[in-house]
C-alpha cells in the first residue's frame, strides 16, 4: 500500500472510529469531531505561507491535523511542525497514526501527539514552542458540571490552576496581568470551551493565526464574553464564517462558526481596547447548503478544481457576489461598544481595561446611550438613525429566568380533582406512578409549565399544572425544628408552618426515598443540587427553618408580567401573564419592571412591536433544528426609545387592545415605537419603515427554519 493510501484508509477509516466511541463518553468529553470537508474550509482560510508550526490542543482523531498539513503541502510549504494534544488514550493513538502518515507523504516534517489534558502545564512545556504560527482546534463543549477527573481530565479549579501557570510560562512583561486577568476572571459556571479558547489563544505565537471551530453561541452567552473581549484585546479578528440551516453538524444543538484571528504582538495588546479607534472591521461570510458539491461545503459556489482555496482568495479580495454565500463587513467598533456596555461593571474587566472601581449597579450617572446590537441595525431602513435608546435595566425593566424547582418530578403535579372545597386530589408525575394523593388547596400554586400550554393560556384557562408550595407545612417529624424556633417566628411577625394531612406527609416521605436516576441509586430527591439548597437550619434560634420540601420564597421573576418561551419556534412570541399573576417556569424567560409606569400591559404592547421583535430575533442563539433560543442574556441587549410617563400611559391603553384582539393594535404599536426611536420621521415614513423591519423579521425567521430540501 502506498503512503497516499495510507492517508486515504485512515480517513476513510475515522468516521467509523467516532461512531464505535460509547456516546456516554463522547458527551461526557465533548467528542464530536469536526471532519474534513469543514478542516479543509478553516485550514484554506488560516494557513499563510508563513506557516510552518501547527498545533491542535484538543486533536480528537485529527481531522483539523490532516486538514492544516494537507492545505500546506498542495501549496508547496510543507509543516516543520504537527502537534497536538488529546485527552482520550485511544482516540490520541488514532490521531498519531494519521499524523504518521501524513508524516510519510512529506505533510509534516515532524509530528508529535500527547496524551492528556491540554491544560497540563507540563504536557504543554513537553512540546518547548514559543509560540505556534498556526493554533486550528475545535474546542469541546463540556458543561461545568461535568469537568471532574472521571470527565473532562480535569476539573474546573484544575483548569483555572493550569492555565495560570501557563500564563506564567508563556508571558513576560505587563502584558501578563492582562491574560492573568481573564483566566482569573472567567465564570466557574462556564463550559469547557470558554478556557480551551484562551490556551489555544495562549499558544498562538505574535503574527500567528487562531483558527476556530466554535458554536454560535460564543457572542450569545454571558459567560463568553471573556472570550469576545479576548479577541478586541489581543488579536485582529479577520473572518467569521456562519453556517445555515440545516447547518454543518447534522446533531449540533446551536449553529456553528469558523473563527480566524491573527494575534497582535504584545506591545500591541498592552494597549486597552477603549483607548484604540478605530477597530478595523472583519469579514463575515453566511454559507449556505446550496453552496456545497461533491466533497467540498463550497464545491458548487466555487466548481473549480480546488473550491477552498478558490474561496478562501474570493473571501479576502472578492467583490463579487457568489450563489449561496453571503459576504459583508463586520464592523468591530460596533461590536466593542456593545460589549463594553455589557462588561462596564465586571471586576476582571475593569482590571484589564485598568479602570477604577465601577459605577454602582443601576446608577443614576449610568446615562450612556444604548448600543444597538449589528443584528438590529441590519433589518432598519437603510439610512435610519435612531435616537438614543436606552437598556431595559436603565429603563427599570428586568428579566431573568421563570422557577426553578430543582426538580419537577416532585415539585409539579396535576390537577385531578374539583378546587371547591379545602383539599384537592392531584396526580403525581410518573416517578411516582401517577399515584393520586389528596392535598391541601392552600398548598398548590398554579404554573404554566409547557410552551404548549400557551394558547390555552392565553384564551383565559388556568394551568393544570400545580406547584407543590409547602414553605407552610412541614412533615410531622419536623414539628420540633419548628417549634424550637417559635422566638424566630414570634420576632419575624409571621405564622409557623402546620403539621402535613397524613396523606400528604406519606407522599414526601416517599420522595425522600426516591432516587429519581436510576444510575444513580443513592442519590435522592433531597440530594439534587438545587433541592439540597432549600435547607436552612435555625442556629440560635435566629433564623426560620427551612426543609428540602419548601421552594425559594417566590419573586417577580417568578411571577412576572410578561414572559416568552425560551425556544421560539417562529417569531418570537411575548405572553401576557394573568391577573393574580401565576407562576411561569424555567422554560420561559420572564420580565417585569420596578417601575410603576410600566404596567404589564405596556410591556406587552413593547415587547409585541416589531422593534423589539427584530431585536430579540438578532439577539437569538439560533438551533439545529431551527428554532431561536432566546435567553434573558438575549432579551438584555435589546435596546429601547426613552419613553415617558405618558408615553407608558400610551403604550397601556394599545397592550390592553392587544389583549382584547383589536386588530390595528400591533400596527398602532409599531409605528409609536418607531417614532420614539427615529425621532423627526412622517407618518409614511414610519408605516414604510414598519413593513421594511416586519418583512426582514419574516425573512430571518424563515432563513433559520429553512431545511435541506428548502435549500
Amino acid at each position: 500500500m502506498s503512503v497516499t493510501d495510507a492517508v486515504g484508509a485512515i480517513r476513510s477509516s475515522a468516521r467509523s472510529f467516532e461512531e464505535s466511541l460509547p456516546p456516554a463518553q463522547r458527551k461526557r468529553l465533548g467528542q464530536f469531531f469536526t471532519g474534513l470537508p469543514l478542516g479543509s474550509l478553516l485550514a484554506h482560510l488560516a494557513l499563510d505561507p508563513d506557516t510552518h508550526t501547527v498545533i491542535d490542543p484538543m486533536a480528537g482523531h485529527g481531522s483539523l491535523l490532516d486538514a492544516a498539513a494537507s492545505t500546506a503541502l498542495a501549496r508547496g510549504t510543507p509543516l516543520r511542525r504537527l502537534d497536538g494534544i488529546e485527552l482520550d488514550r485511544e482516540t490520541a493513538a488514532f490521531c498519531g497514526r494519521r499524523t504518521a502518515a501524513l508524516q510519510r507523504e512529506d505533510a509534516g516534517a515532524a509530528a508529535r501527539i500527547a496524551t492528556g489534558s491540554a491544560f497540563d502545564p507540563t504536557i504543554v512545556a513537553a512540546f518547548d514552542v514559543p509560540g505556534y504560527d498556526l493554533v486550528i482546534t475545535n474546542p469541546p463543549y463540556v458543561r461545568y458540571q461535568s469537568q471532574n477527573g472521571a470527565g473532562a481530565g480535569a476539573g474546573v479549579s484544575d483548569v483555572r490552576r493550569g492555565l495560570s501557570a501557563i500564563v506564567d510560562a508563556r508571558i513576560t512583561g505587563s502584558e501578563r496581568a492582562f491574560w492573568q486577568a481573564l483566566v482569573e476572571g472567567y465564570s466557574g459556571l462556564a463550559d469547557l470551551s470558554v478556557p480551551a479558547w484562551l490556551l489555544s489563544a495562549l499558544l498562538t505565537r505574535p503574527g500567528g493565526r487562531l483558527a476556530l471551530v466554535v458554536p454560535a453561541t460564543w457572542r450569545s452567552r454571558d459567560y463568553a464574553d471573556v472570550v469576545r473581549y479576548l479577541l478586541l484585546r489581543a488579536f485582529r479578528l479577520e473572518f467569521i464564517v456562519a453556517d445555515t440551516q440545516p447547518g454543518w453538524f447534522s446533531d449540533a444543538l446551536v449553529r456553528t462558526h469558523l473563527v480566524i484571528a491573527r494575534r497582535l504582538t504584545g506591545d500591541e495588546a498592552q494597549a486597552p481596547v477603549s483607548g484604540r479607534s478605530p477597530l478595523p472591521a472583519a469579514t463575515w461570510l453566511q454559507i449556505a447548503p446550496a453552496a456545497a458539491g461533491g466533497e467540498s461545503l463550497v464545491g458548487r459556489a466555487f466548481p473549480g478544481a480546488e473550491p477552498e482555496r478558490d474561496f478562501a482568495a474570493w473571501a479576502s479580495e472578492g467583490n463579487r457576489n457568489v450563489p449561496g454565500i453571503e459576504r459583508r463587513l463586520f464592523a468591530l467598533d460596533a461590536e466593542w461598544r456593545t460589549l463594553e456596555q455589557r462588561l462596564e461593571r465586571k471586576g476582571w474587566f475593569q482590571k484589564a481595561e485598568n479602570r477604577g472601581d465601577p459605577r454602582p449597579l443601576f446608577s443614576s450617572g449610568d446615562v450612556r446611550p444604548a448600543a444597538i446590537p449589528e443584528g438590529l441595525r441590519d433589518m432598519l431602513p437603510l439610512g435610519a438613525a435612531p435616537a438614543p435608546l436606552q437598556t431595559l435595566d436603565q429603563a427599570g425593566i428586568r428579566v431573568s429566568q421563570g422557577l426553578r424547582s430543582g426538580c419537577n418530578r416532585f415539585f409539579y403535579v396535576t390537577m385531578a380533582g374539583d378546587e371547591g372545597g379545602e383539599t384537592v386530589t392531584v396526580e403525581t408525575s410518573d416517578s411516582f406512578h401517577n399515584m393520586e394523593v389528596c392535598v391541601p388547596v392552600a398548598a398548590l400554586r398554579p404554573v404554566l409549565h409547557r410552551q404548549a400550554d400557551m394558547q390555552a393560556f392565553a384564551d383565559g384557562r388556568v394551568p393544570a399544572t400545580r406547584a407543590l408550595d409547602l414553605s407552610d407545612w412541614v412533615l410531622p417529624e419536623d414539628e420540633r425544628l419548628v417549634a424550637d424556633a417559635a422566638e424566630a417566628y414570634r420576632k419575624r411577625r409571621v405564622s409557623a408552618p402546620r403539621v402535613m394531612p397524613p396523606e400528604l406527609a406519606s407522599f414526601v416521605r416517599l420522595a425522600a426515598r426516591t432516587a429519581p436516576d436510576s444510575k444513580k441509586p443513592a442519590r435522592f430527591i433531597p440530594d439534587l443540587t438545587a433541592v439540597r439548597t432549600n435547607v436552612r437550619r435555625s442556629a440560635n434560634g435566629r433564623d426560620l427553618p427551612r426543609f428540602w420540601y419548601m421552594l425559594p420564597d417566590f419573586t417577580a421573576r417568578h411571577l412576572p408580567a410578561i414572559f416568552t418561551p425560551r425556544i421560539n419556534h417562529g417569531i418570537p412570541t411575548v405572553a401576557l401573564n394573568m391577573q393574580p399573576p401565576v407562576l411561569i417556569d424555567a422554560n420561559f424567560s420572564t420580565l417585569w419592571a420596578e417601575q410603576r409606569q410600566w404596567t404589564a400591559h405596556a410591556l406587552y404592547a413593547l415587547f409585541n412591536s416589531s422593534w423589539c421583535g427584530a431585536a430579540m430575533e438578532a439577539a437569538g442563539t439560533p438551533l439545529g433544528g431551527g428554532a431561536l433560543k432566546l435567553e434573558a442574556t438575549h432579551i438584555r441587549q435589546v435596546p429601547i426609545p426613552a419613553l415617558s410617563h405618558q408615553d407608558c400611559e400610551r403604550l397601556d391603553a394599545l397592550g390592553q387592545q392587544l389583549a382584547a384582539g383589536v386588530p390595528s393594535a400591533r400596527h398602532q404599536i409599531d409605528i409609536f415605537i418607531l417614532a420614539a426611536s427615529l425621532p423627526g420621521m412622517s407618518e409614511s415614513y414610519l408605516r414604510k419603515a414598519a413593513g421594511h423591519i416586519d418583512s426582514r423579521l419574516q425573512a430571518a425567521c424563515a432563513a433559520r427554519q429553512r431545511t435541506v430540501h428548502d435549500s
